[in-house]
C-alpha cells in the first residue's frame, strides 16, 4: 500500500481515470503509482512508458491487472 508523510501535497479526487484497468505492456497516459488488482503489488511508471510486461507473474491469484492509485500531476510551464 502506498503511504505519505505530507498529506497537503495530495489531493483526493474522484475522477474515472482510476477506475480504467490496464494490462501488462500497456502504456497509461499518467505517470503515476499503479497497484495489481489480484497481488497488491506496486510501481511507478513514468509518463509515456508502459506497465511493466515482467514485474511479476502469478497464476494461482489471476491475472496481472493494473490500477492507478496516485498519479503525478504536471503543472502547466
Amino acid at each position: 500500500m502506498a503511504k505519505f508523510k505530507y498529506d497537503e501535497h495530495l489531493v483526493q479526487t474522484n475522477v474515472p481515470a482510476f477506475d480504467k484497468q490496464w494490462l501488462p505492456g500497456q502504456t497509461p497516459p499518467n505517470a503515476g503509482i499503479y497497484r495489481c488488482k489480484n497481488c497488491g503489488d506496486e510501481v511507478a511508471v513514468a509518463k509515456g512508458q508502459p506497465l511493466p510486461n515482467s514485474h511479476h507473474q502469478h497464476t494461482v491469484l489471476g491475472p496481472v491487472i493494473w490500477t492507478m492509485l496516485v498519479f503525478a500531476q504536471e503543472h502547466p510551464k
